[in-house]
């Protein structure tokens, strides 16, 4: 009877003691999108679609008729020139592309653990990885321009038209990009799957430009030679070249 009565007044104590104490709490999962730098590069990149996407329509609707219409020189783009409005809203889905390339790219570092990021370096990697892919974009329209203007046959106007479809396929790419990346960085389950999402839409992106170099430049066989070198020059290498150089500095930008 004893032994009965002190069991149960040292249970009673015990649960006197959980109670006062409580429990150990568990450490809460900080996704990257609560981060308040990370957040605002994603409504900015809300907002510059809401502002851009009315004027970018017609330059979209140009390059789409140029590429399943008749030759380079004989399309609409020959002929038809942008306004100062149609221009503007571009470059705003394009700012609005890099943003949302650098939020999928920062959503693939982390949740691979390429670099171990820490909460307070999240605004840093994802503002490096916006300004990486803006850097691609401006080096990449710099060789195109180069290019175009060494082996098109009409150099004037197939740099024009050259380097509009190259704005007008990265600028439709920011608005499908848009809800992949919101969704990677406030939804860990289906990150994998949203960041797959979006290299597909890149890759369907850039096929439809590597389409539209095509009909420019082929005239013979041995423009596919050319083709070849521009395939591994402008296309590749600096992709690969871009992964790398976000990987590494992303190291250095934490520590």
């Amino acid at each position: 009877m004893s032994l009965l009565l002190t069991t149960t007044s040292s249970i009673a104590a015990n649960g006197v003691d959980v109670l006062m104490s409580g429990l150990m709490p568990s450490p809460r999962q900080i996704l990257p999108g609560y981060d308040s730098g990370v957040l605002a590069m994603a409504i900015g990149a809300f907002l510059l679609a809401t502002i851009g996407l009315g004027g970018a329509g017609r330059i979209w609707s140009i390059f789409f008729h140029d590429l399943t219409h008749g030759g380079p020189r004989s399309s609409m783009a020959a002929t038809a020139e942008p306004t100062t409005g149609e221009r503007w809203s571009v470059i705003v889905m394009l700012v609005q592309t890099f943003v949302c390339e650098g939020l999928l790219i920062f959503s693939a570092v982390h949740y691979t653990s390429s670099v171990p990021l820490s909460p307070q370096a999240y605004f840093r990697c994802a503002a490096l990885c916006m300004a990486c892919c803006a850097m691609l974009y401006f080096m990449q329209w710099l060789g195109y321009r180069i290019v175009a203007f060494a082996f098109a046959p009409h150099p004037s106007s197939d740099t024009k038209i050259w380097l509009r479809a190259f704005a007008a396929t990265q600028s439709m790419l920011g608005l499908g990009l848009l809800f992949p990346a919101m969704g990677a960085l406030f939804y860990p389950a289906a990150a994998t799957l949203l960041i797959c999402c979006g290299a597909v839409m890149y890759v369907g992106a850039r096929i439809l430009f590597i389409i539209k170099g095509f009909r420019i430049f082929y005239v013979n066989p041995f423009s596919l030679f050319h083709f070849f070198l521009y395939l591994c020059t402008l296309e590749i290498l600096p992709l690969c070249a871009t992964t790398h150089f976000v990987v590494e500095f992303s190291r250095y930008v934490i520590t």
